[in-house]
């Protein structure tokens, strides 16, 4: 058994469940590894010069991923991505992708998120600060007509960060450096856009990533998923900071993260 699980475990005999089930807690414990459970989702992956290019089953297009990143990374986002039973998992029946969403997908990364629901829903922009993964978004999307792909770092205030590289878990550093940051007001509520759906996975700078849409939100309302693992108050300072901005907002939170206990994702919705 996992040190990961033995982890979870403990949380959960401690009663710091997160409004997890016994049942849904066993079959966590229970579950297969990332890598066999990836393994079914994939039909192929080929070499394309500084890309793997992989095609997954039931999709007719590839996704392109940074050849020069672990095989392991992509494994574990295929799993979050593709079973709704995964803490991670970026939508639950409430918070959906429709067929008229326009969508921001904050923290991008390798896109597959997008690949997934942008088939299903009116536009994507897929905000990403990092070069390697905006190579292979562009690769991904080429053929897309309703893909925008933004090289960009989101907080509460524009400016500028630097990065620090670590595939999937890369992070910024704000005050200094070359990746250009912008808040969502500034990008999508300024320009009228009107956004409904927001999902957030930026390494631990998701509450100040909502900060900085507190516009956007107020008058769109919109469904939003965002993690909430990276720091053990992020549930609770996102609950407050959504629910001062929206008090109609439904607010739910999944999984247990092995580290501190706290919860993974955050859904809300009106």
């Amino acid at each position: 058994m996992t040190p990961t699980r033995l982890k979870v475990l403990k949380y959960f005999l401690l009663h710091q469940r997160n409004g997890l089930s016994t049942k849904e807690m066993l079959k966590f414990f229970f579950d297969t590894s990332y890598s066999k459970k990836a393994k079914r989702k994939i039909a192929s992956i080929e070499a394309e010069g500084k890309f793997k290019k992989v095609y997954f089953k039931g999709y007719d297009t590839p996704m392109y991923y940074p050849e020069s990143m672990p095989i392991t990374s992509l494994e574990r986002v295929i799993c979050e991505s593709f079973y709704d039973a995964n803490w991670h998992y970026y939508e639950i029946p409430q918070t959906r992708v429709s067929p008229d969403d326009i969508v921001v997908d904050c923290g991008a990364a390798e896109g597959l998120f997008g690949f997934i629901v942008a088939p299903r829903c009116k536009k994507v922009y897929a905000i990403e600060p990092l070069k390697s993964f905006c190579d292979s978004l562009h690769k991904t999307f080429a053929q897309s007509n309703n893909v925008e792909i933004l090289q960009l770092g989101l907080s509460s205030q524009d400016g500028y960060a630097s990065i620090s590289e670590n595939d999937i878990a890369s992070s910024l550093s704000i005050g200094t450096g070359e990746v250009k940051v912008a808040t969502l007001d500034k990008l999508f509520f300024e320009n009228n856009i009107p956004v409904n759906y927001i999902k957030i996975d930026v390494e631990g700078f998701d509450v100040e990533t909502l900060k900085g849409a507190k516009e956007l939100i107020k008058k769109n309302k919109p469904k939003i998923a965002v993690t909430t693992y990276h720091e053990k108050s992020h549930a609770e300072m996102i609950t407050e900071l959504l629910l001062s901005i929206v008090p109609e907002y439904n607010i739910h939170t999944k999984g247990i993260y092995q580290e501190t206990g706290s919860p993974v994702m955050l859904h809300a919705w009106v």
